[in-house]
């Protein structure tokens, strides 16, 4: 399951722990090159009432609530509830009504994509995908969203291995995946510096974002 934080656009929220807000925007591209086209969302793994799971940071032992979910034109609405009898929950929706928990990230599988070039850029056009939970973050990054948000799934750790590291695409993508064993170069010196540069990569990740690459 990929995680991808979006722009949120938070319309209402209420003293009951109710809110309602977009937590994804069609036809946008994001920091990490990703555009999430309408109608994307084919398949939900919903609760058995048929609604949308929300969790804390993308860990789905800290369960928040649940929201009802419609694509319209613009993206994904969410019309949710946060369970304030649940002691983090509760503290979360305080932290939300302050916007300072203002970002959400949606938890999914991706069916069906393509790749066309943007401005410039290589982008990710996300044709149809499988939504399993949307969750709330705290850190944002996108220009284009009211509430602003980042990207902090595999794909963003990737780019920074190739920016910052110098790593190929094949590289980076196996180091995401596999960890810093899967990166095997000569030179002694060089590859532990490699190492050490990653190590700094990965903390960074888990310092900022709550997660770990």
């Amino acid at each position: 399951m990929a995680n991808l934080e979006v722009p949120f656009e938070l319309k209402s929220v209420d003293e009951a722990g109710n809110f309602e807000g977009y937590a994804a925007v069609f036809n946008n591209v994001d920091l990490g090159d990703d555009v999430i086209l309408p109608g994307a969302f084919t398949r939900v793994k919903a609760t058995r009432g048929g609604k949308l799971k929300l969790a804390l940071y993308h860990d789905l032992t800290r369960l928040v609530g649940a929201a009802d979910y419609t694509q319209d034109d613009h993206g994904l609405l969410l019309k949710g509830k946060v369970n304030l009898n649940v002691s983090y929950a509760r503290d979360a929706y305080e932290l939300m009504k302050a916007e300072i928990l203002d970002s959400m990230s949606i938890g999914f599988n991706t069916i069906k994509a393509d790749f066309e070039d943007r401005a410039g850029r290589r982008v990710r056009l996300i044709k149809e995908a499988e939504l399993w939970e949307a969750s709330f973050v705290p850190f944002g990054m996108n220009p284009e969203a009211q509430v602003l948000s980042v990207k902090s799934d595999i794909r963003l750790f990737e780019k920074a291995l190739r920016e910052r590291v110098g790593l190929s695409q094949k590289e980076a993508a196996a180091v995401a995946s596999l960890g810093y064993t899967a990166l095997r170069r000569d030179g002694g010196s060089e590859a532990t510096a490699i190492v050490d540069e990653l190590k700094d990569i990965s903390n960074l990740f888990t310092h900022h974002f709550g997660v770990s690459p």
